[in-house]
């Protein structure tokens, strides 16, 4: 059980002023954790024998003050135990962490802004999704977090004219931040209102390229002035040999190649999933992403990028530029080639293998891919003229 003390001046160092602050001292095991009061004192005005404030105006309000932050820390710490059996320093931390924090809307907004691990793109469609919610209802406490306030928030969302995957996309950010709050033990998780209600979704086409129209783009030449297309156009199709997601091709630096026996390796830490990625350049597509990485090579910057940091909105744009160049009527984006990868390899490797490698955290996010390589086939034979 986690044991309280309350300390004057722990670091044993005055301010400029000639006071030093008031702390709670949380000891457990060995480790101790210290917690202001943000009360502020003179050394007389210090009784060291009984932890109290003395000789102070205020003596009265601050020892008051200084008794109910050490009974509702006993309280909080009780309260924990008794829901999950017992308590470490570093949870106790969460009740000073969150001690401002009123309502679920703005313990969204914080942990939106702390988080230093979400890649821009994500967090913008956090923010979006924040922003829907806050002009629905401007401030949601935890206690108002019920299936009517999210059933009322679907009508919202649908009321905007979105679509219905961009409505489950919304709804997908609330539940990451409500199991978030359930999980610093803000909110007990029989009241998750997502537990009873289910966003709806719709399967979407995914747009994938035959192997003729891969090739149209390898054929493609350019004059010296168009070379910002040259450069798509490659790293467009070392994704389409690779399966590589976009954020991870412009990230790639030179570094990051290895050189093997056989040819060169790939070895990133892919930024969705922070998993290591090693793959055998020279063993896919005949070789063609190793004679792209050898293309755009520069002896001597292991830190320049091999490709180059475009924003997908740009990216996409010239992709469309790309298509016209070669015939290509399918609307193409910086996705297209993941799924072109994936598609043209499910029939000829295992599916736990193509999920490794894709770095799918289910086997079903994977098995779409199958179902999307017979279509082909079955396409491909309804156009053959026996």
């Amino acid at each position: 059980m986690i044991q309280f003390v309350v300390v004057y001046n722990f670091k044993n160092k005055l301010k400029k002023d000639g006071t030093a602050l008031v702390q709670i001292r949380a000891y457990l095991e060995g480790k101790r954790k210290y917690f202001s009061t943000g009360i502020y004192l003179k050394p007389s005005q210090w009784n060291k024998k009984s932890h109290q404030v003395q000789n102070h105006p205020q003596s009265l309000q601050y020892n008051a003050e200084i008794r109910r932050q050490l009974d509702e820390l006993e309280a909080y710490v009780l309260d924990w135990i008794k829901k999950h059996g017992s308590m470490t320093l570093e949870q106790l931390e969460n009740y000073f962490k969150y001690d401002d924090v009123q309502s679920f809307t703005d313990f969204w907004r914080y942990e939106l802004e702390q988080d230093t691990k979400l890649t821009k793109i994500t967090k913008k469609k956090h923010k979006t999704a924040l922003n829907y919610w806050g002009e629905f209802q401007k401030n949601v406490k935890f206690s108002e977090l019920t299936y009517n306030l999210i059933d009322d928030f679907d009508t919202f969302l649908f009321g905007k004219g979105l679509h219905t995957n961009t409505v489950y996309t919304h709804h997908k950010q609330v539940k990451k931040y409500i199991n978030q709050a359930i999980r610093r033990g803000l909110l007990e998780a029989t009241k998750n209102p997502y537990l009873n209600f289910t966003p709806k979704t719709q399967p979407t086409e995914r747009i994938v390229l035959s192997t003729e129209e891969v090739e149209r783009l390898e054929v493609l030449t350019f004059e010296r002035n168009e070379f910002y297309l040259e450069l798509i156009r490659d790293m467009f199709l070392f994704s389409c040999y690779t399966g590589l997601r976009f954020s991870d091709t412009c990230a790639i630096r030179h570094k990051d190649i290895d050189q093997d026996k056989e040819g060169l390796l790939l070895n990133i830490v892919a930024k969705k999933t922070s998993k290591q990625l090693l793959l055998p350049l020279y063993k896919l597509h005949l070789r063609k992403p190793e004679l792209l990485i050898q293309k755009h090579q520069i002896a001597g910057a292991k830190e320049e990028r091999v490709f180059h940091q475009y924003s997908n909105q740009y990216f996409n744009r010239t992709l469309k530029e790309l298509a016209v160049l070669a015939g290509i009527t399918k609307p193409i984006t910086s996705h297209v080639a993941r799924h072109t990868f994936a598609t043209h390899l499910a029939a000829k490797i295992p599916l736990h293998i193509l999920k490794a490698i894709l770095q799918h955290s289910k086997i079903e996010t994977t098995m779409v891919y199958l179902h999307l390589s017979s279509k082909m086939v079955n396409d491909a034979l309804d156009g053959v003229d026996w």
